[in-house]
């Protein structure tokens, strides 16, 4: 019997907590694996894990089975002896929930791997990216990662998601085994709910204060283990099993309080599979099992109370509409439809053929030759990393920049290009997945990082503050703690401050750096790094992409290498006294170093290359290449949950972009005020929001305050859904740095557009430019015209508008594009 499971597998689980130990350590070794599954010797306590270990039948040596037994897997680095006996007899090993215990694991075993998880409530991506995980899963070809739910994969990078099979996982039997006996009639009037080790962890304890504050003690139960003893009547505390199950059938009802997205508790899913009914939080996992309006939905805790009170007093008609509602959500975790899926899903993993093949993702710089020089061009990007977010499984970047060097990077791929870019080790993951669609699987990322002195984890995060500080504008800080406060989200809200007050105090002290550096690179001491070196030892690298002078200064070390400067504008020709718009001696100095090290200097826009060679970078116009920018929204048609922008007003006007002086955003709002007033005038009910990507307070907001809404960190198609729904576009900017992406993302997608005329829109258009509704900087009232015609015929005004949204269409075509950026760098 024993050699016969020899033949098809030794398998290594490493797991610990009481449901799988019943449910798929069992289950494998009906497959007919041999499993060998660790005591847990941690110190680290855990409510969840079985301690009474007993060892299995095994075919290993005597003396391999004695190393495994006295070894702790658990969260300790796994020392060389059992790595040796991993690697000797193990054909593959499955890692439970903990990305420590697999980054520990993939340092010491080399065979085929399953990561095996059942919701988080961070992400996983994230947290292997800082333990050093991200290289050790993309360098292997037997990796696999099996989350229960699809759902639960939002918050995770591509890089992971790309190695993933959906796996759900099993109730236990004893639970199984007690199905539908549930009886309303044999209920006390008691409500359950869910809070273990109250006592010694923080998480835990604020949530058992908001049960009591909410909650009375009479006809509400606390269940959850409790590794400390608590006194209090209402907290059922560690029970046994069967006790446990006995209590749970005597609840009428089961409140479920949790909000987290990426992880839902097993009780509720056993009190619905007993056949009672459930209530939760709407935004918990276990309301995205549900449809939009499910009965059992609440929203906050005040809703939730109320709720739980009418299933308390005996509500019968509610609660068989909950217990109705829940059949196919429960069925998600019974035998009969986990376990086909999971055997399957095994199968494949550790059959003969259950390769699967990681998309290489890390470039390690080399001096030896493996591919033509011309051929591989490094981005450098790791200075846009922490703007780039994560929201509904979309990767997005506020900064306008990164954007258009999305398009770039595009071009570069399709045009044959082998595409590096560089990052943060933090930050690989979502750059890879803000990039990687553009660019295909051909894409590398070199990691930069040097460590932090000190290196420790409250070191390393302090450090990103920093970085945050540097790159990303205040108002996303105070954006985030006013959308916590409107939401009520209290428990977030001290997080959130300490944050924005360290950032506040980096800002200052960035402040502070940029004068000292402003000394040191008048002497001509530009800033150095090691990972410039590196490329310019690398023989396969031939071609440097910078995309902005001033936020990779040290790439002014770059030698030997063919450089393209992205260079999109230089706004202190226009605003010589505003360090706001970049008019600072350091910024000055970098660019006439970065512009002289460039062979040639890429612009978008006619009029930015008019005038560069008139400012202090001075670059020969000869070097200027001027290739328009395409339509840069590629989701804008996007399918995902936008739930977030689907409560619009009727009539508003959208102007996405950064508070800055030249967008004249005190303009916008003025406008506002002015069409909301001739609305009053005119007896009209109607009334026009100005929404906007930035907020605006105090004389900005030009007593137009309660008229303006700010949405930051937009996805790309929530971008896109605002832009068709807009009145129109408001564009108020006096100077840009190329010709607008708005006009050309409102042209695209149908949507009127009232602007500033500028040479930057009227020398791109052309003739064309007559068909905008273009009004002079700073004519409020002649904007408000315009905006007062789109009111009362918005069809007419996209009629109206049409030539120029076709020589759009021909101009800033992504092929001219492409074969502009192929002209610039295979010269």
């Amino acid at each position: 019997m024993i050699e016969q499971m020899i033949k098809k597998k030794r398998v290594f689980w490493l797991g610990m907590h009481k449901v799988l130990l019943q449910t798929e350590l069992p289950r494998l070794r009906a497959l007919g694996y041999e499993v060998f599954n660790p005591p847990y010797l941690s110190d680290v306590y855990d409510q969840s894990a079985v301690y009474d270990w007993l060892p299995s039948d095994s075919s290993l040596p005597r003396e391999a089975l004695e190393i495994l037994e006295r070894t702790n897997f658990f969260y300790d680095e796994i020392p060389p002896e059992a790595a040796e006996v991993l690697n000797a007899y193990f054909d593959a090993a499955i890692v439970t929930i903990n990305p420590l215990w697999l980054v520990h694991f993939l340092k010491a075993y080399h065979g085929r791997v399953i990561y095996r998880t059942y919701g988080q409530p961070y992400s996983l991506s994230d947290e292997l990216s800082k333990l050093g995980g991200l290289r050790l899963v993309t360098e292997r070809d037997d990796f696999w990662f099996m989350p229960h739910s699809e759902k639960v994969t939002d918050v995770e990078d591509d890089w992971l998601r790309s190695r993933m099979m959906i796996v759900p996982y099993c109730l236990t039997q004893d639970v199984v085994d007690l199905r539908d006996t549930w009886d309303t009639g044999a209920s006390l009037p008691e409500m359950g709910l869910l809070c273990p080790r109250v006592a010694d962890i923080p998480y835990y304890s604020a949530n058992y204060r908001q049960l009591k504050r909410y909650f009375p003690a009479k006809g509400y139960r606390i269940f959850g283990a409790q590794n400390v003893p608590v006194g209090d009547k209402q907290v059922i505390g560690t029970v046994e099993r069967s006790e446990f199950l006995r209590r749970l059938t005597q609840m009428r009802g089961f409140a479920y309080h949790y909000g987290e997205p990426t992880v839902c508790y097993l009780p509720p899913i056993e009190f619905m599979t007993l056949g009672g009914p459930v209530l939760f939080q709407r935004g918990s996992l276990l309301s995205r099992y549900f449809p939009a309006e499910a009965p059992g939905k609440t929203n906050g805790i005040e809703d939730m109370v109320k709720r739980s009170e009418q299933l308390r007093k005996g509500d019968s008609a509610f609660s068989r509409e909950l217990i109705e509602s829940q059949a196919e959500v429960r069925e998600l975790y019974q035998p009969e439809a986990v376990w086909p899926i999971f055997d399957r899903a095994i199968e494949k993993a550790l059959g003969d053929t259950g390769a699967n093949r990681a998309e290489e993702l890390i470039y390690t710089p080399t001096v030896k030759m493996k591919a033509p020089a011309a051929k591989t061009v490094v981005v450098a990007f790791h200075g846009f990393g922490p703007l780039v977010v994560r929201h509904n499984g979309e990767y997005h970047c506020a900064e306008g920049i990164a954007r258009v060097v999305r398009q770039i990077i595009r071009a570069l791929a399709d045009l044959g290009f082998k595409v590096v870019v560089t990052s943060r080790r933090e930050d690989v993951g979502r750059i890879h997945g803000f990039l990687g669609s553009a660019a295909g699987p051909g894409m590398r990322v070199m990691v930069i990082d040097e460590e932090v002195a000190g290196g420790g984890r409250v070191v390393k995060a302090l450090d990103r503050l920093h970085r945050i500080a540097r790159t990303r504008p205040f108002s996303v800080s105070t954006d985030h703690l006013k959308r916590l406060y409107r939401g009520r989200d209290f428990r977030k809200m001290p997080r959130a401050l300490a944050s924005t007050a360290l950032v506040a105090i980096f800002k200052a002290m960035n402040r502070a750096e940029k004068k000292f550096k402003n000394i040191k690179l008048a002497s001509g001491a530009m800033p150095g790094a090691e990972y410039v070196d590196l490329i310019n030892a690398d023989a396969n690298i031939g071609h440097v992409l910078i995309p902005h002078y001033y936020m990779f200064p040290e790439l002014a070390d770059l030698r030997g290498k063919d450089i393209v400067l992205y260079l999109p504008d230089y706004m202190p020709h226009f605003y010589p006294d505003s360090a706001e718009m970049g008019a600072t001696q350091q910024y000055a100095i970098v660019g006439r170093a970065m512009v002289a090290k460039a062979r040639r200097i890429l612009t978008n826009s006619a009029f930015t290359a008019s005038y560069l060679p008139k400012t202090i970078l001075a670059p020969r116009p000869e070097n200027i290449a001027h290739v328009p920018l395409p339509f840069l929204n590629d989701s804008a048609y996007g399918t995902e949950s936008l739930d977030r922008v689907a409560a619009l007003p009727r009539h508003y006007a959208f102007y996405p972009t950064r508070n800055r002086p030249s967008k004249r955003l005190s303009d916008f709002a003025k406008t506002v005020a002015i069409v909301n007033s001739r609305l009053e005038e005119t007896g009209s009910k109607d009334q026009l929001v100005g929404l906007l990507t930035t907020p605006l307070t105090g004389k900005s907001a030009a007593g137009a305050d309660e008229h303006l809404v700010s949405l930051a960190e937009l996805t790309d198609a929530e971008l896109g859904h605002l832009y068709r729904n807009a009145l129109c576009l408001l564009f108020t900017s006096e100077m840009e740095g190329n010709f607008p992406t708005q006009i050309t993302e409102a042209l695209h997608l149908g949507v009127p557009v009232v602007a500033t005329n500028i040479p930057l829109i009227t020398q791109e258009l052309g003739d064309a430019a007559a068909s905008l509704d273009l009004v002079d900087v700073g004519d409020c009232e002649g904007f408000a015209d315009r905006i007062m015609s789109i009111l009362a015929d918005r069809p007419a005004a996209i009629h109206r508008q049409q030539e120029a949204r076709e020589f759009s269409s021909r101009k800033f075509a992504y092929d001219n594009f492409k074969q502009g950026i192929s002209e610039l760098f295979r010269q």
